[in-house]
């Protein structure tokens, strides 16, 4: 295969990508992922578009290559260049990574290997570019991938980036610059930290006690946040990409946070505070593709807790777009952006009960009824909706058969009700149960909670699978037990699961990896599964992100209380 040709060919197909310069400093955004699902991602094109706007930076992209590229490189030994000019990752000042999912931390390692760039920070020197990441999965817990980076922003990227520029123009040593960013807000620089492990000999395994910052580093790291003042901090699409997995439209984000504040959702507890885009703000920042797409996506975690949300949907319709949203809030789902979204062509729409009882919902506060949801479920299908996905959460403390069986029972209901409504339209379509398992996320009250190992979640779902099977046009959809214990180990994990890492980046098997670093270290996957106590050290206690210890105890307490209610405590629950 030959790769120039193929990234040109990538490249004409684009709309609005920057030409690159050869401005002073260079930068290498990467996703560690392939191209199609990286360019979906909104953070990377709000980075790329905001370091390109500075006069004296250029910033091309650089994804994880396609199936059918890797065997080249692989045998050719080619190194990873940037998409744009095919410049050399090694040589460029800065390689940024923008992270979303622990999944992807394999990639990672793939692309610092492909790149000839060595794998830990320890081993670079003034001729390797500074690797710098930011993204969700590293204001909630670092340390897995710390080793591999020089420099970790935790925060919003928008209000980041300025500083990190700065600095780069302004450094004269590698050192230096990492001195003047780890004295910086936001900014975490692994080097200067030093993880401690309890060293008296037991028959359990060493466990995390402490991480001791050294000068000029700060014992804890404040996460940075961005203003919400104008089209200019409005993230959106900065290159309109057809192979992307939403090519077809521009996307804009409309509101960032949430409101709800469920107790297992890392958003509403560090995304803080909730923040709106202006109607007009939104409106203008599409404004320009339209003579390119009539398509708009739009971004929000909270989309329906927009106050204006409408006012927004209408806008758009007005003026000739077609409105899409990934998901809705069901507890706030209003008839006339429901109609907005349906008419502009969407069949399926998305919503998130969580849990098929009310009790389990009452659990995560996540505060909607069955009842609600049912009727909510007969305006979706009544706007003419095809499909109904619902994102499930199993595996919560105290959760039992009658829980689960809650679940298909919410589908057998809703299933029922799409036929009533779908009578007029003579066709029906499904209702997808989209089953995940609970990962007990740092930085939320249910971060302390045990997580159901892989064989305890592969027998949920199978049971569930069972029960399903007997009602028409039910589907269950699952993260795997294999994935699940992944985001377990990445998310709850210290510096100690860098060396899993790479092992699995050597040996390409996740089992095999794991068993090799287990019996050098005496660890399990069990470590990162168990409960922990609140009082505990965690390896990302020093991360200043949202809520402090009190306020998430209060409410951990109040879901242990909740759980207890049934002869299945939170104790028995793994």
């Amino acid at each position: 295969m030959n790769l120039h040709a193929s990234a040109s060919a990538r490249l004409s197909r684009e709309i609005a990508a920057v030409e690159p310069s050869n401005a002073k400093l260079r930068i290498a955004l990467a996703y560690p992922n392939t191209y199609a699902v990286g360019m979906a991602n909104l953070g990377l094109h709000t980075i790329y578009r905001q370091a390109n706007a500075h006069p004296n930076v250029s910033c091309e992209r650089v994804f994880l290559p396609d199936d059918e590229e890797l065997p080249s490189y692989d045998r050719t030994g080619t190194r990873l260049c940037s998409l744009e000019s095919r410049t050399p990752v090694a040589n460029v000042d800065i390689l940024a990574f923008s992270a979303s999912f622990e999944n992807d931390y394999p990639n990672i390692l793939r692309i610092l290997e492909l790149s000839g760039i060595p794998l830990r920070a320890a081993e670079r020197d003034e001729q390797h570019p500074l690797v710098v990441m930011g993204g969700a999965t590293v204001s909630i817990n670092p340390e897995p991938v710390a080793p591999f980076l020089d420099v970790c922003c935790v925060g919003e990227g928008e209000e980041l980036l300025a500083p990190l520029l700065d600095a780069s123009l302004e450094a004269v040593s590698r050192r230096k610059l990492l001195e003047d960013l780890a004295a910086r807000p936001g900014f975490y620089v692994p080097s200067f930290y030093v993880p401690h492990y309890e060293s008296t000999i037991t028959s359990r395994p060493q466990r995390f006690i402490r991480l001791e910052a050294q000068a000029p580093a700060s014992a804890t790291i404040t996460k940075v946040r961005t203003r919400f003042d104008g089209v200019d901090r409005v993230a959106s699409t900065a290159i309109l990409a057809p192979e992307s997995e939403f090519g077809d439209r521009v996307l804009v984000e409309v509101a960032r946070g949430c409101t709800k504040g469920c107790r297992y959702c890392w958003v509403g507890y560090s995304i803080l505070p909730f923040r709106v885009h202006g109607v007009d703000d939104v409106l203008q920042a599409v404004e320009p593709w339209r003579p390119h797409t009539d398509r708009v996506g739009l971004v929000a975690t909270a989309l329906l807790d927009h106050p204006e949300i409408e006012a927004i949907a209408t806008g758009l319709r007005k003026r000739g777009f077609r409105v899409f949203s990934p998901s809705l809030i069901i507890s706030t789902l209003s008839e006339p952006l429901l109609r907005a979204v349906v008419e502009s062509g969407q069949q399926t729409i998305t919503i998130a009960p969580e849990a098929g009882s009310d009790r389990m919902r009452r659990l995560i506060m996540k505060k909607i009824t069955n009842e609600e949801i049912l009727t909510k479920t007969r305006m979706i299908f009544r706007a003419g909706a095809l499909n109904l996905k619902n994102y499930m959460i199993i595996g919560l403390p105290g959760e039992t058969e009658s829980d689960l069986e809650a679940i298909v029972h919410m589908g057998e209901k809703m299933r029922d009700i799409m036929i009533q409504e779908g009578r007029s339209r003579g066709r029906i379509g499904t209702i997808t149960m989209s089953i995940n398992c609970l990962i007990p996320k740092p930085g939320t009250p249910l971060q302390w909670a045990p997580q159901i190992n892989r064989r305890a979640y592969r027998a949920k779902l199978k049971w569930l699978r069972r029960r399903a099977a007997r009602v028409p046009n039910l589907v269950i959809d699952a993260m795997s037990p294999r994935s699940a214990e992944i985001q377990a180990v990445m998310s709850r994990g210290d510096r100690r699961v860098a060396e899993l890492l790479e092992e699995w980046h050597r040996c390409g098997r996740w089992a095999e990896a794991l068993r090799i670093w287990s019996a050098k270290h005496g660890l399990t996957v069990e470590e990162f599964l168990r409960q922990r106590d609140p009082l505990e050290p965690s390896p990302w206690g020093h991360l200043r992100v949202g809520p402090g210890l009190p306020a998430l105890t209060n409410q951990w307490q109040k879901a242990v209380e909740i759980a207890a209610e049934t002869p299945e405590s939170l104790a028995t629950a793994s």
